[in-house]
């Protein structure tokens, strides 16, 4: 075999290796994955930007000693205005929501949300438990 027949072999074995490991885009592969961490008193996500109209895949545990939910809020729902409302109130305008019960300590809780009635801005990740948000379980993220 000359090195030139070699060499288009070569190059044309390496270009379908490429194209059968290769290709696959964000929609093929399913929903992006969000791993959300819950303490006394934190919340730590992997993801802290989000966009429309994208699905996501939230693995949320709870690796604190006490029971807490999980609430994905507008950012003005949170500070003071939280402290107003009532926990049917802020359930009704959370986006999506693991409650307390699902989240006792050591759980784990998957569940998908995608972004399409959220306006662009500002959200907050929150547990709006008593006390539980003004100890900080909070965490500001943005829909762009």
């Amino acid at each position: 075999m000359s090195y030139a027949k070699f060499y288009g072999f070569l190059i044309a074995a390496t270009m379908l290796f490429l194209a059968a490991c290769g290709g696959k885009t964000a929609d093929t592969n399913g929903p992006v994955e969000v791993k959300v961490r819950l303490g006394e008193f934190f919340v730590e996500s992997s993801v802290t930007e989000f966009k429309p109209n994208v699905q996501y895949h939230f693995i949320v545990t709870n690796e604190g000693v006490v029971p807490h939910e999980f609430m994905i809020m507008p950012v003005e729902m949170g500070g003071m205005g939280m402290g107003g409302m009532s926990m049917e109130e802020k359930d009704a305008r959370a986006f999506m929501m693991i409650p307390e019960e699902d989240l006792p300590p050591g759980a784990t809780v998957e569940m998908d949300y995608t972004f399409t009635s959220v306006p662009e801005g500002n959200i907050e990740f929150v547990c709006a438990l008593p006390g539980h948000f003004e100890a900080g379980m909070h965490s500001p993220l943005t829909i762009k």
